[in-house]
């Protein structure tokens, strides 16, 4: 592939949609840094290089408990959002969390989440009650 002219260039970047066009490049290539840089959730890569990030591999077990007793997932959420929870994506375990505190109002709602990584490493979040986080 050959690459334009410098002349190419200016006559691009002359009209408004030579500018629109650049600059719809230009953001197409830096959005996905915003993934490498600070985000809350590690593990969202909605817009990251994915064949750079080893985060795709990272196998998670969320457990919810409501009032000390584990809670089956299947019976009241939708496999896709079972399956995205198991990515380790915080947003989607949280809401699933909200959702059943909005479900059972006054009992407590326990979520631990146990993420295994490549290199045989395990992290851990959570193991309190949800409902009474005042965000969800």
């Amino acid at each position: 592939m050959k690459a334009l002219p410098v002349s190419s260039l200016r006559a691009l970047v002359s009209t408004w949609r030579g500018r629109f066009i650049a600059v719809y490049l230009v953001a197409q290539l830096l959005i996905p840094l915003t993934y490498y840089t600070a985000r809350r959730d590690p593990h969202d890569e909605r817009f990251a290089w994915r064949m750079f990030s080893p985060m795709r591999m990272i196998q998670c077990e969320p457990t919810y408990r409501l009032d000390g007793e584990p809670f089956a997932l299947g019976a009241r959420f939708h496999e896709a959002w079972i399956e995205i929870a198991r990515r380790g994506r915080f947003a989607v375990i949280e809401a699933m969390g909200a959702r059943l505190c909005r479900e059972h109002p006054g009992h407590a709602v326990e979520v631990r989440v146990v993420c295994r990584q490549l290199g045989g490493g395990a992290e851990e979040w959570g193991g309190y009650d949800m409902c009474k986080v005042p965000e969800l």
